[in-house]
């Protein structure tokens, strides 16, 4: 059964929250954006796109005006192509839904908008993807680990591909069928988000209740959960639309009236979601069947065990997967989860090892996806190269960069990276390390510390829930 949340209630905002973040946690989680994320970068509604192309005929329906445009010989396509051109719309905005988003992994990405904000978004933030808008397209959906942007009505790059007439709509089943049924696929399996969207296309709605139909009359007790935030300033048309998607749709709904303030829920939301994430940086070079390191083998089970098992909500590991603690750490979730959704627990992020370039672009993109950072080991001789070109310092200083970010250095001795970490986080009273500075100096590498991060566990959700709280109370402040 859905449900409605408001944002003006707090517990239900929040409750909203923690079923999305929980599908993108669980790598289950596809987005549909409408023209509203674009519009939050200034870009034109459909109306006044239509009307930047042909004046006129201002009682009409806007895919009819369109058409009679056609008729009347004005290549409407070509046009609105040049015009979002002519637009050039700036990617770098930070109060937007995609911005706080499009940090993570999303099964995949569907729009019904011409522009390629999208597209730049992705890009500033280091990420693949494949734009599917042609069939010629399909091919790509083979790629490895492929992300997909499936633009099903079209890209500004042809103007061939463009849907905007009465007559293309019309044809819109015949014509884009292939995309119909990778969309009614992707409904099936995955859960969705949908932003910025008025839901005025029927083509969604039909691919919607096609899927409730099938399920229904297989008699299966089958659901897949949806989510839609409705950001209209009417509250009349946003309680009928709330309402229609509910009982019709069953896709759970947040009302937001103030669409100008809607960026926050997307914040919030990111918040969940990094700070439900930790990156584990670490190395070391052990001599195999040491002392040495079955007690690294210790102190990352005792780490994983802790994070991933944690009651109020398990936490997910990132990995960059370097050498001996990405395989440690790796290798016991994988065997304490074989039984569950590994993903949910686990996200590793191989280096591409192919240039400095590359493996850098690639350590930024890893760090925007966690909130919570441990560092642990780290070989340093200061006569085999600088402290600030090592991997894991470089990593502490993109995660440093966020004043937002937890960062957790363990102390693992002199010649250890973590413990070079600690003694500069130590000297700032406002970290992290220096608040809990009894707690981190119990720390002891050739120890048990299950105790020790069970503790750790607690200290971080509750530096995490006093944050969250400070942030709903300035999205409320703003909204009421």
């Amino acid at each position: 059964m859905a449900n409605q949340y408001n944002v003006k209630r707090r517990e239900e905002l929040e409750q909203f929250l923690n079923l999305v973040a929980e599908q993108i946690l669980q790598n289950e989680m596809s987005l549909f954006i409408g023209a509203g994320s674009s519009m939050q970068y200034g870009a034109m509604n459909w109306s006044d796109l239509i009307n930047s192309v042909y004046s006129g005929l201002d009682n009409w329906d806007d895919t009819d005006r369109a058409q009679y445009a056609e008729l009347t010989g004005v290549n409407v396509k070509s046009k609105i192509c040049q015009k979002l051109f002519e637009l050039n719309l700036n990617s770098e905005s930070n109060n937007t839904y995609l911005n706080h988003l499009l940090d993570f992994d999303f099964k995949s990405i569907w729009t019904t908008n011409y522009d390629n904000l999208i597209e730049k978004v992705l890009e500033r933030k280091t990420k693949r993807y494949k734009a599917i808008y042609q069939y010629k397209h399909f091919k790509l959906l083979s790629y490895p680990r492929g992300s997909f942007l499936f633009k099903i009505n079209g890209s500004q790059t042809n103007e061939e591909s463009i849907v905007i007439t009465h007559e293309d709509f019309i044809n819109y089943r015949k014509s884009h069928e292939g995309f119909l049924i990778l969309l009614k696929r992707e409904l099936l399996c995955n859960s969705f988000l949908f932003l910025g969207c008025s839901f005025d296309d029927d083509i969604l709605r039909i691919c919607i209740k096609d899927i409730l139909n099938c399920i229904d009359n297989n008699g299966d007790n089958y659901t897949t959960n949806h989510f839609a935030i409705i950001a209209e300033k009417d509250n009349f048309k946003s309680d009928y639309i709330c309402k229609d998607l509910i009982n019709h749709y069953k896709i759970n709904c947040l009302k937001v009236n103030q669409p100008e303030l809607s960026y926050l829920i997307s914040m919030a939301l990111m918040y969940k979601v990094k700070f439900n994430s930790i990156f584990i940086s670490g190395a070391s070079r052990f001599k195999r069947g040491s002392k040495e390191e079955n007690d690294g083998k210790n102190v990352c089970k005792a780490l994983s065990d802790a994070f991933i098992n944690f009651e109020i909500s398990p936490y997910k590991i990132i990995l960059g997967m370097g050498m001996s603690i990405g395989n440690f750490v790796a290798g016991n979730v994988k065997n304490k989860k074989k039984d569950e959704n590994v993903n949910r627990y686990l996200q590793m992020e191989p280096f591409p090892f192919t240039n400095a370039f590359e493996n850098d672009k690639h350590r930024r993109g890893i760090i925007e996806k966690a909130g919570i950072f441990i560092f642990l080991y780290g070989d340093y001789n200061e006569h085999t190269g600088s402290l600030e070109e090592n991997g894991i310092w470089k990593e502490y200083s993109y995660a440093k960069s966020d004043s937002n970010n937890i960062i957790v250095p363990l102390p693992c001795g002199e010649t250890s990276i973590s413990q070079k970490i600690y003694e500069k986080e130590f000297l700032e009273q406002e970290s992290f390390t220096y608040i809990n500075r009894k707690l981190l100096s119990t720390f002891d590498i050739t120890k048990d510390n299950t105790d020790f991060f069970n503790n750790l566990t607690q200290v971080i959700n509750f530096t995490v829930r006093e944050r969250f709280d400070t942030l709903l109370d300035q999205i409320y402040k703003k909204f009421y």
